[in-house]
């Protein structure tokens, strides 16, 4: 069974957790491995829902958890996300930083 990467699937877990900022608009974008687009709703996150809306319908899909929408192939969309605010460090950078720090 294909699946996103890791890096990509924690990604979309940091805005769920409310670690990462939503994008202008309290929309963020959504893509599945199977070509499909929705997007979740700030307000619904708030309220600790995970609600998928059809880009295309509307018709709306909740999942229990994170892992459940993970398992169904959802993902945070980066292309479609584009005025997302702040920078992805790698973490072989982070390791890197952090070790200079100590030194």
């Amino acid at each position: 069974m294909r699946r996103w990467p890791d890096s990509l699937r924690l990604r979309t877990r940091r805005f769920l957790d409310g670690i990462d900022p939503f994008p202008c608009g309290d929309i963020l974008h959504m893509k599945n491995i199977n070509c499909l687009f929705a997007y979740i709703k700030k307000e619904d996150i708030h309220n600790g829902k995970i609600i998928l809306y059809d880009q295309e319908t509307s018709l709306k899909t909740q999942f229990n958890s994170a892992g459940e929408m993970f398992d169904a192939g959802w993902v945070i969309d980066m292309r479609r996300n584009g005025d997302l605010r702040f920078i992805y460090l790698d973490e072989s950078s982070i390791g890197k930083k952090k070790s200079k720090e100590n030194s």
